[in-house]
């Protein structure tokens, strides 16, 4: 019995050769302007990227946050004003427009790998925007520590918030101030919600931080 098609498959097994090219980021450095002119989007190989919005004064809004197997939408046409940051060492797997296009016009295979990415990313920013939307600091930064548990890595729940994803990334996604995040976390720490450690912040009692 056959196994499920890989995602991405027809791009990946070209006659030609795989259509992606894979491109690293440095830790803590932007994601370069040029590559909206030329890719459609992005597979995250290694490491976490934050995307933003920035708008005619240069003021960024962080909106989403990617880990390793997520898609990102690079592509100008799609998402003008766009930018974002790499958290730690990223490579991201870069396909190009004009081949993602082939793919779409190519048949069904490669419309739904499209259309399922597009569903992920979704999912995503939908639970960043519901954490965004909570009453109280700290209840903010405990939905927003499980919408990154749930969607950080398709296809998996992580118990541990990479340490690399620092408190004022955490800040800048729910557009609240550093030191109101510190203290949330804090609190956390003090009801045994979370703990601290080498690997990240280990998500305790999921069900307490899902009803705070």
């Amino acid at each position: 019995m056959r196994g499920p098609r890989p995602a991405f498959e027809g791009l990946v097994q070209r006659e030609s050769g795989c259509a992606f090219r894979c491109l690293a980021v440095p830790a803590r450095q932007p994601l370069p302007e040029r590559w909206r002119a030329d890719y459609g989007f992005a597979l995250v190989r290694r490491g976490i990227v934050v995307r933003q919005r920035v708008d005619s004064t240069g003021r960024a809004t962080s909106i989403d946050i990617a880990g390793p197997g997520s898609a990102l939408p690079i592509g100008a046409e799609a998402d003008d004003g766009a930018g974002g940051y790499a958290v730690d060492d990223v490579m991201l797997c870069l396909c190009p427009t004009s081949s993602l296009d082939a793919a779409v016009a190519s048949g069904a295979a490669g419309a739904r790998d499209v259309v399922n990415a597009q569903a992920t990313i979704l999912r995503r920013v939908e639970r960043i925007a519901e954490a965004r939307s909570r009453a109280s600091a700290t209840s903010r930064v405990a939905a927003m520590l499980l919408a990154i548990g749930d969607t950080l890595s398709p296809g998996r729940a992580l118990n541990i918030i990479p340490s690399a994803i620092q408190q004022r990334d955490l800040a800048s996604l729910l557009a609240l101030r550093h030191e109101s995040v510190c203290r949330s976390v804090a609190s956390l720490e003090e009801k045994h919600l979370v703990q601290r450690g080498d690997s990240g912040l280990t998500l305790v009692d999921r069900r307490a931080l899902e009803v705070l």
